[in-house]
């Protein structure tokens, strides 16, 4: 009788043991299912929601990720690892008519945490603000000009187009051709994001 009892506290354990197994397998899927239904949202290019899978972006290194921007949903994801996993998935506001953001694949050529803006900010003289927005349009006198705040800075092209932390990242494009980034988030991705990192632009 007694051996019957230790042959079913075996079995028993076994049982459980597998069930552990098996728990940690759909734990994996159920992951990449959250990102799934978190895709497929039928608010998806609304929402301003962010998507983070914090196991995934804790095991991304500088020299294992990357960024994609996607215009047509006005979203981008910190992407990680050879198969390219989503640990973020943010809303940005890129470029408006007229100064769109370019695609294409693009290298950082340089990251700054406080970056200032050389051609948006504001233009003062003898302590008033006379002037706001493209410092190029102003003609007038002035002897001070505080450019926009930029922060977390990570430049695409030579020519001043960037991924960088905004309060205005509309659901639409509406920047001067910027990748504006959300604060909450954009300094996580420049923390994972190394300079000669890739981030690549698709329609």
């Amino acid at each position: 009788m007694k051996r019957i009892i230790s042959l079913l506290a075996l079995a028993a354990s076994a049982a459980f043991l597998s069930s552990c197994s098996d728990t940690g397998g759909s734990s994996s899927s159920t992951k990449t299912s959250s990102y799934n239904s978190f895709k497929a949202r039928s608010d998806y290019k609304q929402t301003s929601a962010v998507y983070r899978n914090q196991a995934l972006y804790d095991s991304a290194t500088q020299g294992n990720n990357s960024v994609r921007i996607d215009l047509s949903d006005q979203r981008a994801q910190l992407l990680v690892g050879p198969d390219k996993k989503v640990a973020i998935d943010t809303p940005v506001c890129t470029g408006k008519a007229g100064k769109r953001t370019p695609t294409g694949t693009f290298r950082v050529q340089e990251k700054i945490a406080d970056k200032r803006s050389n051609l948006f900010g504001t233009t003062y003289y003898k302590g008033k603000r006379v002037h706001g927005g493209d410092r190029r349009k102003y003609r007038g006198p002035k002897d001070k000009y505080v450019g926009a705040s930029l922060p977390y800075w990570m430049r695409m092209t030579g020519d001043g187009i960037g991924m960088h932390g905004s309060g205005y990242v509309h659901r639409y494009p509406g920047s001067n051709g910027c990748v504006r980034t959300p604060h909450t988030v954009v300094d996580d991705i420049y923390r994972k994001m190394a300079k000669g990192g890739t981030i690549t632009v698709v329609q």
